[in-house]
């Protein structure tokens, strides 16, 4: 790994908090633990977590707990893996981030602490839900929020008000009507291509409590002639 590159991914890390406009900067790394795209970041939060100091930075790792419906159990060993993995380069998980389809019992909870080296509360359970927008909900009933505090030393006792964010789960959840839109592009077959206009029809549509219905349309299959049979059907 070159210095000069984990130098500038270090400095684009610290530019917002170094702006004294935020309390916490929160820094996604994708892909998966051991892949070679991932190394340069990986030990960039390496040399940045040891140059931070305690308090002042930390790693939340997502992992997945499979399910093998022909055990009827949850397994662990990919995520003892993957956090073995990241040890061995350098960087040691402070929070683990489960994601599951199934409930995790006290006995996984605290065999992936003991053997991720990470306290018991901070494994957190991130369970399946009905939509993405229940996700901050969850995370608050496990405590996410409380460790990651801890973690960071910052003693705030206002308790999080999320009666805004729940206004706007209700109304999505529970539309007073609905309307199907088309959506006309040239990648549509790809699901995430259009991904922030498809988020932004969910948005409208909760704001407005109406059920938004996506029909992708390929651009490739419009004719002039065959137009207007092809979207006489839509609302808009």
């Amino acid at each position: 790994v070159i210095p000069h590159i984990t130098d500038e991914i270090k400095h684009r890390i610290q530019i917002l908090g170094k702006s004294g406009e935020y309390d916490i900067v929160i820094t996604e790394i994708g892909g998966t633990v051991g892949d070679i795209e991932s190394l340069p970041y990986i030990e960039s939060v390496r040399q940045l977590s040891w140059e931070l100091g305690e308090h002042n930075s930390m790693v939340i790792h997502l992992t997945l707990i499979p399910f093998l419906s022909a055990a009827g159990e949850l397994k662990t060993k990919p995520t003892q893996h993957s956090v073995k993995t990241l040890m061995e380069s350098g960087v040691q998980a402070d929070i683990l981030v489960c994601r599951t389809e199934h409930e995790l019992s006290e006995e996984i909870k605290t065999k992936l602490a003991r053997f991720c080296n990470v306290r018991r509360e901070a494994v957190i359970q991130s369970i399946d839900v009905e939509t993405i927008y229940d996700v901050p909900n969850k995370m608050l009933a496990e405590g996410l929020d409380k460790v990651v505090l801890e973690e960071l030393n910052l003693d705030i006792q206002k308790a999080p008000d999320l009666t805004n964010w729940n206004e706007f789960v209700q109304r999505h959840k529970n539309p007073k009507s609905e309307v199907t839109i088309g959506l006309i592009g040239k990648y549509v077959e790809l699901q995430d291509s259009y991904k922030s206009i498809l988020e932004s029809f969910i948005h409208a549509g909760a704001a407005n409590e109406v059920k938004v219905n996506i029909e992708s349309i390929h651009s490739e299959f419009l004719e002039v002639d065959n137009i207007d049979a092809k979207l006489s059907h839509l609302d808009g």
